[in-house]
């Protein structure tokens, strides 16, 4: 469409017909009512269901689909009107008209319909004829053709801002998906959206793709997909986009390819450089991170989705359960799709108290702005509770020096009020810490189970528990089926309250459930809070998170603190709680300079400028251990 620009004065703003005349008036109040209307890829690709209005059925969107990266789906009609939002002038129309469409089964009677509606060229809810259904072939989508009249198509030619399209679908009544995609000229171009293809290959150990500033996808070690070419569409909107790779590495050698195509182009074919990854072991942390310009025309538009929170205190912001660095209010950038919008809330009342809040909204991205305030709706309740058995083991033998090994004369020997000052540390934990540090999205549920009184725990060595023959000869093996986590809880006291010799410090998390968990953890003060048990239960966290759930607890994971600029008592909060707080949120930032050997400068409160974000955040959202 040809373009005008010209100046108003004030008094022709004020009768603008009498400025603006003829051709050039109509040219430019359809400009103008252009930037409302939809993204015409998007509305005949069938991107957003938000772009067609239905009735006489239910609609979704469906990721099956026969081009893009999203197909309509309708269920529960016998009888279903569906009519596209507005359209300006399209480009490579001809006299055919064609759509795919996807039965369930093959219907035994039933019509497809298709009209088009220009009502500023004198087209009204014009029918352009029907197929019969009763041949299609079930579960596979099928290509139905319309001849388009000549009039029509010189209609459609033209310059217009009100073309719409109606299908109407009448089969035997069915609740299972009849899928409709690519309504398009048959011959034409200009309106199928661009396809975006990608390959990793050779992943090792992370590799992560963001769009844009949004996360998309983050390959691991072994994962099928690797190697397989992807249609990721959906993560590119029309005009320019910035794709960022980032490759990961937790030891060892490290390794990565990349490759894209733009519509069967190849647009992008790189691996991390040899200078990095050989063959040899290289740093842990970021050690590759390229960003790439793609060029998408025919991609639907990108959308601004401005994201706020109700009251004064700004919420973290969330995409599909990444956190983006960003507080509320803040307008994001994202193509049409379906999203999941979170915003964290929550206080430190330091240096020991804290409230969290999170609040969730599915979003669907059409073909307009959108406006979100996930905190108007009221907060996600408990999403993981965590079941913690406490397994009080009356007798240690410990390890005594001078005789190079364990002596029973050296042996701890646990009290019941023990017990009873671990639980109430535990519940002291979980309530003042655990729980509105997850932002209120998991907790710890507590049973005592009887004390094991005839088999010891043993010290082979200082420091060095052996848990294999204790769970062996005490038959508890099978208590890892049946909680979350088993603490294995010992006493580092004689009977009569006297230190044994060489008292050991050492708690630790074993096999990703387990914690041993001796009696000189639990002398806390008068506070209750006991900062050693939650290290020890986000370390399970940090374990299913990195080795089920494949996702990344950055360098040297939850002992990584001081690598990534958290200090003990930093920020004003008790032992590592500033760090803690960020892991189980998902917001800890790591930048490319940071590695295992170097301290990092204290990072405060967390910004959009980092490079990665990570934590346990996905297992507190999701389930610890689920099926």
């Amino acid at each position: 469409m040809r373009r005008l620009s010209f100046m108003i004065t004030t008094s022709c703003a004020l009768v603008l017909g009498a400025c603006v005349q003829g051709a050039e008036r109509d040219e430019q109040l359809v400009d103008q009512v252009e930037q409302g209307l939809a993204n015409p890829a998007s509305v005949l690709g069938f991107e957003s269901a938000a772009d067609w209005t239905v009735a006489g059925a239910t609609k979704s969107a469906s990721a099956d689909h026969s081009e893009g990266t999203s197909a309509l789906a309708l269920r529960d009609f016998a009888f279903a009107e569906v009519r596209s939002a507005p359209l300006s002038t399209l480009s490579g129309v001809t006299s055919t008209l064609a759509f795919d469409l996807k039965p369930p089964e093959r219907p035994a009677f039933g019509n497809a319909q298709l009209f088009v509606d220009i009502p500023s060229r004198g087209v009204h809810s014009l029918y352009l004829g029907q197929v019969n259904l009763d041949q299609l072939v079930a579960n596979t989508y099928n290509p139905l053709s319309f001849n388009v009249p000549s009039n029509v198509v010189a209609a459609l030619q033209q310059t217009y801002s009100d073309l719409t399209f109606k299908i109407v679908l009448n089969v035997p009544h069915t609740s299972a998906d009849y899928l409709i995609d690519h309504l398009h000229f048959v011959g034409g171009t200009g309106t199928t959206p661009s396809k975006v293809e990608l390959r990793a290959s050779n992943v090792d150990d992370r590799l992560v793709f963001s769009v844009n500033g949004v996360q998309r996808k983050m390959f691991y070690l072994g994962e099928p997909s690797i190697g397989e070419r992807i249609d990721v569409s959906g993560w590119f909107g029309s005009g320019a986009n910035d794709l960022r790779v980032q490759l990961l590495n937790t030891g060892g050698p490290a390794s990565a390819g990349v490759e894209l195509w733009v519509d069967g182009q190849p647009v992008v074919s790189e691996s991390c450089p040899a200078t990095v990854c050989n063959g040899l072991d290289t740093w842990r942390g970021i050690v590759w991170d390229r960003t790439f310009s793609l060029s998408t025309p025919n991609r639907p538009a990108i959308q601004p989705v401005t994201v706020t929170a109700t009251g004064s205190t700004p919420g973290k912001v969330y995409v599909n359960d990444v956190f983006t660095g960003r507080v509320t209010p803040t307008t994001l950038s994202l193509p049409p799709g379906d999203y999941t919008i979170g915003v964290g809330l929550g206080s430190e009342l330091r240096p020991l108290d804290y409230t969290g809040s999170f609040f969730e909204q599915q979003v669907t991205v059409g073909a307009s702005p959108v406006s979100v305030d996930p905190t108007s709706s009221p907060p996600l309740g408990v999403q993981e509770e965590t079941r913690i058995a406490i397994l009080p083991i009356r007798n240690s033998i410990n390890h005594v020096e001078s005789l190079g090994g364990p002596d029973p004369s050296n042996t701890g020997v646990l009290a019941d009020e023990d017990v009873t000052a671990l639980v109430a540390q535990v519940e002291a934990t979980n309530d003042r810490w655990f729980e509105p540090l997850s932002y209120g999205l998991a907790r710890w549920t507590v049973e005592v189970l009887p004390t094991i009184e005839d088999v010891p725990m043993i010290e082979q060595n200082h420091d060095g528990w052996d848990t294999t023959r204790f769970i062996a000869e005490a038959g508890t093996g099978s208590l890892a089926s049946q909680y979350d986590m088993v603490v294995y809880f010992f006493s580092q006291h004689r009977a009569d309250g006297s230190p044994v010799e060489r008292v050991s410090n050492i708690a630790w998390a074993f096999d990703g459930t387990n914690i041993g968990f001796p009696t000189t953890f639990i002398d806390v003060g008068p506070n209750l809070v006991n900062a050693g048990f939650l290290h020890e239960v986000m370390h399970n966290y940090e374990s299913y998170n990195e080795n089920q759930l494949h996702f990344y607890n950055g360098i040297n994971g939850l002992h990584g603190a001081e690598q990534h600029g958290y200090y003990g008592d930093g920020n004003g909060e008790v032992d590592f709680l500033h760090f803690y707080r960020h892991f189980l949120r998902g917001q800890v930032a790591e930048l490319a300079g940071m590695r295992a050997d170097i301290q990092w400068p204290a990072i405060g409160e967390v910004s959009a400028s980092s490079d990665l974000y990570l934590g346990v955040f996905p297992v507190l959202r999701h389930g610890f251990r689920v099926p």
